[in-house]
């Protein structure tokens, strides 16, 4: 006997029991627990007719009948199924066996016979569990059809009117239906950043198949049922929904669609640490003019550059108005770039207050174009900066790795950190930028950060100060703590033997300190925004 479980199933399919004895209709009913294998009884009737009335109203996915009836007899009934719905599946029961009534089912595209005097609960639920697989994998096949066929219409802009040749009448008619929708949207940094931070921009894999998986399983839950699911960008997946049962008020439908959003939402944002917002529409509409819709309207998805945490949205009929006070876009990056070569920590301070303004406002645009031009002045001092007493080279990409740059606060943060890197570099070249006890430590790392053993103890002791105090004192004139100093060291001289020879990786860690090689590119790659094997790719591809 096979295994009476519904978790073996997905949505619960239909069935229509008909035959013409009352009693036979019972044992029919009741000979296995329908629920438990799947199936919602839409029917039992005793006259095919009137069953052919119930076929039409409820179009159930499979009709278990008697062959041999009064009036309409079985044949006759499907006969009538197939010139209404050709891809219903059907059953037949028979008292006894016929060889013309075999023939004729064959011709109909039955897909099975059983004998009564052979049926019990086992044989029975072999049966019909077969058949049941057999519709899950054509609804699958039909899904991804189906799913093709919105994409092209959604991303393509395709006329309905081009698939009304291969396809039936009922699949022509749903691409002209009223869908409801949902799109997540992954969580970025703004796509120009990738020059400057690649490390960091190729981290954002979308899952289409997790989030197929999830939509799917979140609307078996509720009120809608999901239609399809597919990328439409390489940040945004699309998901189609229909209203289950009768048709209710906009209002219902609005708080089901936000239902549904809100586990979703809750769902995916759990499992990858607050990566994407969720935007619905309610208003209904087909699948090709929400497409127009979409693209129409992106300058929505772009105000997620400006919100600090993912966020569910209604997606508005038109676009909102560029907030009142946008800045204006006058200042080049050439003006930040002079801003950061006299280190004018007043006109530093102008920037950051506008793009901060800009956060509040959710002025995407002002935001955007003042974090391009950050970005491309501090790029210009990369490794042409060098301190005099350290020897440090200024890096943009070291320590990106550190902050959210999907989060507008903390890319604030990471600015004020490198103009503060920038700042203390470029004293190097007109005076001593540390106190005397923070210059020896430092010399002592400089001259021995190959030593797996180095530690804020041992500089500490080295130095005859505290743990403590030196800590304490370090971070206070260097900007960063022993640690990361030792860190960002390493990992420069790391770079440098990487672009001076081909070591393995192994090597390289031995050589700037680190016992493990697999902490080493850990570090690496949190600093610089690569792994090891990445950067070395890129010196071969670019070299010198």
């Amino acid at each position: 006997m096979q295994e009476k479980t519904s978790d073996r199933v997905g949505q619960m399919m239909k069935v229509l029991l008909i035959d013409d004895e009352k009693m036979a209709l019972e044992y029919l009913e009741n000979i296995v627990s329908w629920e438990m294998y799947g199936f919602e009884v839409v029917g039992t009737l005793t006259d095919a007719r009137q069953a052919l009335k119930v076929f039409r109203k409820t179009r159930p996915d499979l009709v278990v009948s008697d062959v041999c009836m009064q009036g309409m007899d079985g044949l006759d009934f499907a006969a009538a199924i197939r010139e209404i719905d050709q891809n219903t599946h059907i059953l037949f029961l028979s008292g006894y066996k016929n060889f013309d009534y075999v023939k004729e089912a064959i011709r109909l595209g039955i897909d099975d016979y059983l004998l009564k005097s052979d049926m019990d609960e086992e044989l029975f639920a072999t049966k019909i569990l077969k058949i049941r697989e057999k519709i899950e994998r054509e609804q699958q096949k039909k899904q991804y059809t189906e799913s093709m066929i919105f994409k092209e219409l959604f991303l393509k802009n395709v006329e309905e009117k081009e698939y009304k040749g291969i396809l039936g009448e009922t699949e022509y008619i749903r691409l002209h239906k009223k869908y409801y929708y949902m799109i997540l949207t992954q969580r970025r940094i703004p796509r120009f950043l990738s020059e400057y931070f690649p490390g960091l921009c190729q981290e954002g894999y979308l899952d289409e198949f997790y989030l197929k998986m999830l939509v799917q399983k979140q609307s078996d839950l509720g009120e809608l049922k999901n239609i399809a699911v597919f990328a439409v960008s390489d940040t945004d997946v699309l998901a189609v929904f229909e209203l289950k049962g009768n048709v209710i008020s906009q209002k219902d439908i609005y708080q089901r669609l936000y239902c549904l959003a809100d586990r979703i939402f809750r769902e995916v944002n759990q499992r990858d640490k607050n990566s994407f917002d969720l935007f619905f529409y309610s208003e209904g509409c087909a699948v090709r003019p929400f497409g127009k819709f979409y693209r129409e309207n992106r300058s929505q998805f772009d105000r997620c550059y400006v919100r600090q945490n993912p966020q569910i949205m209604e997606l508005m009929i038109c676009s909102p108005p560029v907030p009142e006070g946008q800045a204006e876009l006058t200042v080049s990056w050439e003006q930040i770039c002079e801003t950061l070569r006299v280190v004018d920590r007043e006109r530093m301070a102008a920037y950051m207050d506008t793009v901060l303004t800009a956060i509040e406002q959710e002025d995407y645009i002002t935001y955007l174009w003042y974090v391009k031009g950050i970005v491309m002045a501090m790029s210009r001092f990369e490794l042409l900066l060098k301190g005099v007493q350290s020897g440090r080279r200024f890096s943009l990409s070291e320590s990106a790795g550190q902050y959210d740059l999907r989060n507008p606060y903390d890319m604030v943060k990471f600015f004020q950190y490198k103009f503060e890197e920038i700042s203390r570099i470029s004293g190097e070249q007109y005076e001593t930028a540390y106190s005397s006890s923070i210059q020896e430590a430092m010399s002592y790392i400089q001259k021995n950060y190959a030593c797996e053993d180095m530690s804020t103890n041992l500089v500490a002791k080295q130095v005859n100060l505290s743990v403590s105090w030196l800590s304490t004192k370090f971070k206070e004139e260097v900007g960063v703590g022993i640690s990361d100093y030792l860190n960002n060291l390493r990992i420069q001289k790391a770079k440098q033997l990487f672009d001076e020879q081909d070591y393995m990786i192994y090597e390289v860690a031995g050589k700037v300190g680190f016992a493990s090689s697999q902490y080493f590119s850990k570090i690496f790659k949190q600093i610089t925004g690569v792994t090891p094997n990445e950067y070395r790719r890129m010196n071969r591809m670019n070299p010198e």
